[in-house]
């Protein structure tokens, strides 16, 4: 597409924060110009500035997976809960379609789960980064990947890969639906562990307006 007086400008249909929004991929010498329309065009829409904190905010609390930060070459659609993006029925052949139907049909060994901190204050506590331990039921099964304030439930987000450990035997087992629901986790931040709801879908369109913490009943929401 074309902005003003420059051209060749590549749009694409992406997101990076879990809202719907475009791409541009501009041509260096443009990229002032371009941008200097936009902000003039969008005045009347109310366009404001966003900073990458605030962009960083908003993909956690939609519960968005950022390749490089919470998955890796190592991380499979399955145990991201993007499977729904993989076409398994269609016919077409692709480099680790068996390990994924293995995965498919015998279940995962981690999988990515979005918690939010309950009993956490933003004021005097300490905030979580990344690579905080996850706990369940009182034991080590993982760790989170990233996290971020959320002006949304006005309260800490955190996402990361739950594992499931045999007590006796230590060996990895399968994690189910069930096993991350039926949990009670704490994330430990700097040696001090915070309670956690454990979700493995994003909050997204219920909290379409901001509540206050106490208004809020995050145990009664089931998913979407």
């Amino acid at each position: 597409m074309s902005v003003g007086y420059a051209n060749g400008i590549r749009v694409m249909s992406i997101t990076h924060t879990g809202e719907p929004g475009f791409m541009l991929y501009i041509p260096i010498e443009y990229a002032l110009h371009v941008y200097n329309e936009v902000m003039n065009m969008g005045q009347k829409y109310g366009i404001r500035n966003a900073g990458y904190y605030a962009l960083r905010s908003l993909r956690i609390e939609k519960f968005f997976a950022f390749w490089g930060q919470d998955l890796d070459a190592f991380t499979t659609p399955m145990e991201c809960g993007r499977e729904f993006q993989v076409k398994l029925d269609k016919g077409m052949q692709f480099v680790g379609q068996e390990a994924l139907l293995e995965q498919k049909q015998n279940g995962v060994y981690k999988r990515f789960t979005m918690f939010i901190l309950e009993d956490h204050d933003t004021d005097a506590d300490l905030w979580p980064w990344w690579g905080e331990p996850i706990f369940r039921n009182g034991r080590y099964v993982g760790k989170t990947t990233s996290s971020a304030y959320s002006y949304t439930l006005e309260r800490h987000v955190c996402l990361g890969f739950v594992h499931h450990f045999d007590e006796k035997t230590g060996e990895e087992l399968v994690v189910t639906t069930d096993f991350i629901n039926q949990g009670d986790y704490e994330i430990d931040i700097a040696g001090h562990r915070f309670q956690a709801k454990a979700k493995l879908y994003p909050f997204s369109s219920f909290f379409t307006h901001r509540r206050r913490k106490d208004e809020m009943e995050l145990s009664g929401y089931q998913g979407e």
